[in-house]
C-alpha cells in the first residue's frame, strides 16, 4: 500500500515566543535556542530509523512547503541545509496560506501590553470563552475554512508515494489537524516548538471511498496517524518555556501557544 505521507512541522522558537508577544503574522528571527531545536529537527527526521518503513520505501521529503513569517522560514531552511548536505537537495516552496492565524490589532503586543491598550475587550475575552471579534484578525472559521483550502490544494496536486514536510505555525496547525482527522470542531492541543504531526493518506482516502464507503470509512489501514506531537528529536537543552495563559479567544494566540 502507498501512502501520501505529510508532515506538519511547528517552527522552532523565535525571538518573539520568549518576549511572550502575539506575533501573528509579523515575525521575529529564530532564537539561539530556536536553531538548536531546527538543527535537533533536522538530525531526528533524518535519523536512519526514519529514513526507511521497509527496505524499498524511503521516507525522504519530496517536497518541502514553508509558511513565508520569517521563524517557520529559518526553520525550513535549516531543513534543507541538512538535505542539501546528505545530497539530497529540495527548493522550498513557500504558501502564503501556511501563515499564522491573524490576531488584528492584537499583533505584536503582549497580553500585558494589550490589556493596557485594549482593556475593555480583554476583559471580555477573559470572561467568556464565546467567541467575540477582534479588530482586524482572522476569525475561527476564516482560519478553518483557509486550513482547508491548503489541505484541498495539497491533496489534488500530490499522490501517495509523495512525502511532503510542510513548517508552519501552533495555531493554523491547529486548524489543519482537526481538517485531516476529519472533526467538526477544533480541540485545544498544546504544540511544541518544531513538533512533528505525520499523516499517512490513501489515494481513496484524499479522493473517494471505494465501492463499500460504509465500511472503508472505518478501515483504520486508509489513515494513519504516525506521529503525533512528537518532539523526541529535542534534547533536554532543546526544550522550551512552559506556557504563558492567554486567553483562547485571542485568534492564534491559545494559552499554550507561547513558551
Amino acid at each position: 500500500m502507498r501512502y501520501l505521507k505529510l508532515l506538519l512541522i511547528r517552527h522552532a522558537q523565535s525571538i518573539g515566543n520568549t518576549q511572550a508577544r502575539m506575533e501573528g503574522q509579523q515575525s521575529t528571527p529564530l532564537t539561539d535556542l530556536g536553531q538548536q531545536q531546527a538543527h535537533a529537527l533536522s538530525q531526528g527526521l533524518l535519523q536512519p530509523r526514519r529514513l526507511t518503513v521497509s527496505e524499498s520505501e524511503p521516507t525522504l521529503p519530496t517536497h518541502l512547503y514553508s509558511s513565508p513569517l520569517l521563524r517557520a522560514h529559518q526553520t525550513t531552511a535549516i531543513l534543507a541545509e541538512e538535505l542539501a548536505r546528505r545530497n539530497h537537495p529540495l527548493s522550498i516552496e513557500v504558501h502564503s496560506a501556511l501563515q499564522e492565524i491573524h490576531p488584528g490589532i492584537f499583533q505584536g503586543l503582549t497580553w500585558a501590553e494589550a490589556t493596557a491598550k485594549y482593556p475593555a475587550l480583554c476583559d471580555r475575552l477573559m470572561q467568556s470563552l464565546e467567541w467575540q471579534p477582534v479588530p482586524q484578525a482572522e476569525s475561527p472559521s476564516e482560519a478553518r475554512a483557509r486550513a482547508q483550502a491548503w489541505l484541498n490544494d495539497l491533496f489534488a496536486k500530490h499522490q501517495p508515494g509523495d512525502t511532503v514536510w510542510a513548517v508552519s505555525h501552533g495555531g493554523l496547525m491547529l486548524q489543519m489537524i482537526s481538517a485531516i482527522i476529519g472533526s467538526d470542531r477544533t480541540w485545544k492541543l498544546s504544540i511544541s516548538h518544531t513538533a512533528i504531526f505525520e499523516f499517512w493518506l490513501t489515494y481513496s482516502q484524499l479522493k473517494a471511498l471505494g465501492k463499500h464507503p460504509n465500511q472503508d470509512r472505518f478501515n483504520p489501514e486508509y489513515s494513519i496517524l504516525r506521529r503525533f506531537n512528537d518532539t523526541t528529536h529535542l534534547s533536554q537543552h532543546a526544550q522550551t518555556s512552559p506556557p504563558n495563559q492567554i486567553p483562547y479567544q485571542i485568534p492564534h494566540q491559545i494559552p499554550h501557544q507561547i513558551p
